[in-house]
């Protein structure tokens, strides 16, 4: 988990630098796109494929929580996303956190924008939807 946190934290400061706020307006070979394939690399390639996944999460999950720009957050939501397509239990566990966080910051509606936009199987989600009062 150390070169995953190694890894976070220099994505963090790359995030911290740029002058965009959307991912979607960082070229394919950005520093940030290189980062965020290592990131998924060391959970695909973990000793322990069943914790190491789950452990990256819930630590992503944090994470989004905490960063305060809009690219750090779509960032963080495809790491998530990444980390859900490749592993199913990852993918029950992050929706749970999600929807079911017991403090202010499981309902910040730009997070659960975010989450909308790129999960999209969440929008239709009734138990998601009545949280959201949607």
């Amino acid at each position: 988990m150390s070169r995953f946190q190694d890894l976070t934290r220099d994505l963090e400061a790359i995030m911290l630098q740029l002058p965009v706020q959307s991912l979607t307006t960082l070229p394919p070979s950005h520093e940030v796109r290189h980062l965020v394939r290592q990131i998924i690399y060391l959970a695909v390639e973990a000793a322990d494929r069943q914790h190491t996944p789950l452990m990256m999460s819930q630590a992503i999950v944090r994470k989004l929580y905490n960063i305060p720009s809009q690219l750090g957050r779509e960032v963080y939501v495809a790491l998530l996303e990444q980390l859900c397509h490749s592993f199913e239990d990852v993918a029950k566990e992050a929706i749970e956190w999600l929807l079911y966080s017991n403090d202010e910051v499981g309902l910040m509606s730009n997070i659960i924008g975010v989450v909308l936009l790129t999960f999209p199987f969440c929008s239709e989600n009734s138990t998601f939807r009545s949280l959201l009062h949607c």
